[in-house]
């Protein structure tokens, strides 16, 4: 799958999103790192070819900055006092994937998202589905790059298979991978304490 062409890069950064997030992506790092730099060295034309919604733009940003890529994007969904516009309170989806902590020393963009976003989604948490209010409380308690990665792994298992739109091959290979560490580190903690 991470290997076949495909027409949208927004669909393979959502599949290397999915891997990251289940704890799957050492088994692809070069594939992965190989298809983020050419998104990355195409993403001027990227962003304005396309006119992808918030969740997307956003889940492009994470993944490229997560994997030491720096960009701005997300002036489009300013308006023109320089606040995020009003009609983006509603995405929920979008709202989540906004609420990075991926920003740097300067970056003011990335800190009015994160403060606009993270007081949306307190109030989005009712108005949600189940298992979306629970995707959302996550965020809001523990932020994505300061978990466990294997605890965050283990969540986002549960989220995914969840998900509509998960790829059950992908939710299969996932808990088998997640059992297989677990038992590899049980197995080197008794040998650790023979």
């Amino acid at each position: 799958m991470l290997m076949a062409p495909i027409n949208d890069p927004a669909e393979k950064v959502s599949l290397i999103n999915s891997l990251n997030r289940l704890g799957m992506s050492y088994h692809f790092r070069a594939e992965i790192e190989e298809h983020l730099n050419h998104i990355f060295e195409a993403q001027p034309s990227l962003i304005d070819d396309n006119d992808y919604d918030l969740y997307t733009t956003a889940l492009l940003f994470r993944v490229l900055r997560q994997h030491g890529y720096k960009m701005s994007i997300f002036n489009k969904f300013k308006n023109i006092n320089g606040e995020f516009k009003e009609n983006l309170i509603s995405d929920a989806k979008g709202m989540l994937s906004l609420a990075t902590h991926l920003r740097h020393y300067g970056e003011d963009i990335l800190e009015k998202a994160l403060v606009f976003s993270k007081d949306q989604l307190k109030s989005l948490v009712e108005k949600s589905s189940p298992h979306l209010a629970k995707q959302i409380i996550n965020a809001l308690e523990t932020p994505l790059h300061k978990g466990m990665p294997r605890l965050e792994a283990l969540k986002y298992i549960s989220f995914y298979q969840e998900d509509e739109s998960r790829n059950e091959t992908i939710v299969l290979f996932a808990k088998l991978d997640f059992n297989r560490v677990q038992l590899l580190h049980q197995q080197e903690l008794c040998h650790l304490s023979r």
